[in-house]
């Protein structure tokens, strides 16, 4: 949930926050019609991006600050980094909102996204709902989570070289590429991805013909592990299946150090909504 200034310390206080995340603040009015579709959105956002702080100002409460932050209409968002804003909007256009907060929550924010080295596109990891996702064959020691944390755990495989993974996203999303690190010797080698097939496994992924089969070398983790994917055929993915094969040094155990994709979300606001609230409310 978005969280209410409730003092104009608080204020002072989100604006130090920005310092370390963006931090987006909604000025908003009761009387405003508008300001109500804008506070549905911010508090979904607020679940899709834990590492952006999301806040709310009333102006009728704070009129000093909405004064010093020259806020002349409701709804208005102003985002926040290392201190200082670095962009405004004014309205209610969930598109337009939601494009803003994905763009500057990507690696230091700005216009021009960019996700390891993919100019145009973010990060997607953070809408990956790690507890419905899960991994076949995987060790007890070395589950599939530990690819979603920082350090040096790992996703390492069971009885054999084999792996399915099935990732699930809290959105549809389009996939640009997937970023793989890996152990040099351990690390997978021939891969089948497919989307929204959740329910596939071994058998089936060894049988079935995948959304794109992907052979990785040496040279791919040496650059970084970055794969671009055919891109027009996941324009619309709520879940990606990934089929380890082997490894690239043939070792019965398949290890994965960090997973990471990269793409844009599908934007799923209601259009009546968007129509509702594309209009600001003056003061």
């Amino acid at each position: 949930m978005a969280t209410n200034v409730e003092r104009e310390e608080q204020f002072i206080e989100l604006i130090k926050e920005s310092s370390a995340r963006l931090v987006v603040v909604d000025f908003y009015s009761l009387t405003c019609p508008p300001c109500r579709v804008v506070d549905a959105l911010m508090n979904q956002l607020a679940m899709q991006y834990p590492n952006v702080g999301f806040y709310k100002v009333d102006v009728a409460r704070f009129p000093d600050v909405s004064e010093k932050c020259h806020i002349t209409a409701t709804p208005t968002l102003q985002f926040f980094r290392k201190g200082k804003m670095v962009d405004m909007l004014r309205g209610g256009d969930k598109q337009a909102i939601v494009k803003k907060v994905e763009a500057h929550s990507s690696d230091g924010g700005g216009e021009n996204a960019k996700a390891f080295g993919v100019v145009g596109h973010n990060d997607l990891t953070r809408l990956v709902l790690k507890k419905q996702s899960e991994c076949l064959n995987q060790s007890d020691d070395s589950p599939l989570e530990n690819i979603f944390t920082e350090g040096d755990s790992v996703l390492e495989s069971d009885v054999d070289e084999q792996l399915v993974l099935h990732i699930a996203f809290n959105q549809p999303v389009k996939l640009h590429s997937i970023m793989i690190k890996a152990p040099a010797d351990q690390a997978p080698k021939n891969i089948k991805l497919f989307a929204n097939r959740m329910d596939i496994g071994f058998d089936d992924a060894e049988a079935s013909e995948a959304t794109q089969e992907i052979e990785l070398t040496k040279e791919v983790y040496e650059k970084g592990g970055v794969v671009n994917l055919r891109y027009v055929r996941f324009q619309n993915v709520s879940s990606l299946s990934i089929y380890v094969a082997d490894n690239l040094g043939d070792d019965d155990v398949t290890a994965i150090t960090q997973l990471a994709f990269i793409g844009t979300a599908v934007d799923t606001a209601n259009v009546s909504d968007i129509r509702q609230g594309e209009e600001g409310h003056s003061h």
